[in-house]
């Protein structure tokens, strides 16, 4: 037994070897191990959880206050489509579900702006720690509470201006090739390009709002790199993944299957944001390589 143990240390050994000799595996070990270390995955948890509950009451007061602002037209329906179409699957059932809560209910509607108000500032606040943990700030740093709320007021608006402005980017980019007589991949690897230009300064203003003020842009750029890329990628591929999932589901499962498909979407994102985060400070602060045999630090 000794002897097999010794076998077995020996063989990771050289496997740790050459990940810490090859730059992209030394990389991506390092930033999994940090993103370990912090715990990332319950922050990650707790963005989901309040993400959750914002997103149906700002739904309902989306198709309430589009209905009352624009007349029945294409253009409603292209601004609610729009912003439905980041939850790819389950975009139509949420459809159907604010829909039919919105018509002509106004306790509805104020109910919404509480559940809006408690979610998006819970949504909010928790990315705030989220990213001072992993930023590894003090407590006594943390912000007071009207810093707090005019910082997620902030972010709340840059999560919905990216949300809208991606996909309606696309759309336009698809129709302006398709008029041009351009179709087929080009008008895709167009309207992508676009897409992923919008994620991109999304992702980096977002990343600079919730970093440290001394932090420089250029620290941010492999972390937005990341994220706009990874994000992109999801909103395309995004439908096939959750699709999958729900089609494996039973009829009993199936029933609950928007809030299974809703909660996986969310926590996929509030993942990728703090991967974003943790390989930004890993570049930054030339934490690796590292070991994938080492205690934490």
């Amino acid at each position: 037994m000794p002897e097999h143990q010794g076998r077995i240390d020996a063989t990771l050994s050289r496997l740790d070897a050459l990940q810490q000799a090859t730059p992209p595996s030394a990389l991506v070990v390092s930033v999994i191990k940090r993103y370990s270390e912090d715990r990332a995955g319950r922050l990650a948890a707790l963005v989901t959880f309040y993400g959750f509950l914002s997103v149906f009451p700002l739904m309902l007061l989306l198709v309430t206050f589009v209905t009352l602002v624009v007349s029945e037209s294409t253009l409603q329906h292209d601004i609610v489509n729009s912003v439905l179409a980041q939850f790819p699957v389950i975009g139509d059932q949420l459809h159907k579900q604010i829909g039919a809560i919105s018509a002509g209910n106004s306790a509805a509607v104020v109910a919404a702006v509480l559940g809006l108000v408690w979610g998006s500032f819970g949504i909010t606040n928790s990315l705030q720690a989220a990213s001072a943990t992993v930023w590894r700030r003090p407590r006594s740093e943390d912000p007071s509470l009207w810093g707090r709320l005019g910082k997620g007021l902030v972010l709340l608006g840059i999560l919905g201006a990216v949300a809208l402005l991606s996909t309606v980017v696309a759309g336009v980019a698809a129709n302006g090739v398709a008029r041009v007589g351009v179709g087929g991949n080009v008008g895709r690897a167009l309207a992508f390009a676009l897409v992923l230009v919008t994620n991109a300064a999304g992702y980096l203003v977002a990343l600079k709002l919730l970093a440290p003020k001394e932090t420089r842009w250029r620290t941010l750029w492999p972390g937005t790199a990341l994220g706009a890329t990874g994000w992109s990628i999801l909103q395309v591929v995004g439908g096939l993944l959750i699709g999958h999932r729900l089609n494996r589901a039973t009829d009993f499962y199936g029933a609950f299957g928007i809030v299974f498909g809703l909660i996986l979407w969310i926590n996929i994102g509030a993942q990728l944001f703090l991967y974003s985060t943790e390989l930004n400070l890993v570049v930054a602060g030339h934490e690796w390589p590292r070991s994938f045999r080492s205690s934490p630090t």
